[in-house]
């Protein structure tokens, strides 16, 4: 009975909404409800199995063109919704480079940029005008400095290569005196065997070192046979007539002179011919 009434008034609500299709179909269902209450014994759970059934079917719209309208205008609306919601999904990178690279946003980019030169030029003209007030007032002060500075970086510069030239003529004079010991030696030496010929060579080569390091510190002989006498750098010891060298000619060499660069070490001991 229960389901009877439950059924009827499915029927009587659905009847102003669907087709006469579904409604008969609702009959049918009704008239085996009935039937089977009256065959199967009463149960407390027979209710909810019909319901459950029954929520269990979905009720299916006939095809109807109001319900193919209906669908088609959700179908519709749905692929709306869908492309909006694309649209509004489209990355904002894209809309700040638009936006970057819009004349307006450039024009007003040129507009900050000349505005900037501007004033850096400004600045510059303001920071000449101070350095030509400056210079007009200090300018020659400056230039005075600048020369007291240069000449006197010159004079520290020639003091100090005088100093250098000083110090190697104090310690060429000192060595001189061995030297010139070397050369009495060799010219009173004779070597004969062998072994003294090679003590011989050996002082030989101790004085070429000598000779060497004179060399590296720009400590060099005085020219004497064949150049005319120079007060300067040449003692005259005596004077001799000489067929071979005109007069005022120096003809021979007694001791040897040395100088360093230009300044004179030690004169050489000379003959001068007449």
């Amino acid at each position: 009975v229960q389901w009877s009434g439950t059924i009827t008034h499915l029927i009587h609500s659905t009847a102003q909404q669907h087709h006469p299709t579904m409604i008969r179909q609702l009959f049918l269902l009704s008239s085996i409800a009935s039937v089977d209450a009256f065959i199967s014994p009463p149960s407390l759970h027979a209710p909810n199995i019909v319901a459950s059934s029954w929520q269990s079917q979905p009720l299916r719209h006939p095809s109807s063109p109001l319900h193919a309208d209906a669908s088609s205008d959700g179908s519709d609306g749905a692929a709306d919704e869908t492309e909006a919601d694309e649209a509004n999904a489209s990355p904002p990178a894209e809309e700040e480079s638009d936006i970057l690279n819009s004349p307006a946003f450039l024009k007003r980019k040129e507009e900050v940029l000349k505005s900037d030169i501007a004033a850096l030029e400004k600045e510059i003209e303001e920071a000449n005008a101070v350095s030509a007030a400056a210079k007009e007032e200090w300018g020659a002060k400056f230039d005075m400095l600048n020369k007291e500075s240069q000449g006197m970086q010159e004079r520290m510069s020639k003091q100090g290569a005088a100093g250098t030239e000083t110090a190697t003529v104090e310690v060429a004079q000192k060595v001189l005196s061995v030297l010139d010991n070397y050369d009495r030696a060799f010219q009173a030496v004779d070597a004969v065997t062998n072994e003294e010929v090679e003590i011989v060579d050996a002082y030989k080569k101790t004085y070429d070192m000598i000779l060497d390091s004179f060399t590296e510190l720009n400590v060099t002989k005085v020219e004497t046979v064949g150049t005319e006498f120079d007060y300067e750098m040449h003692q005259a010891m005596m004077q001799m007539p000489s067929d071979e060298y005109e007069e005022g000619i120096v003809c021979q060499e007694f001791a040897m002179g040395w100088k360093c660069g230009e300044k004179l070490i030690r004169p050489a001991m000379v003959v001068v011919a007449a």
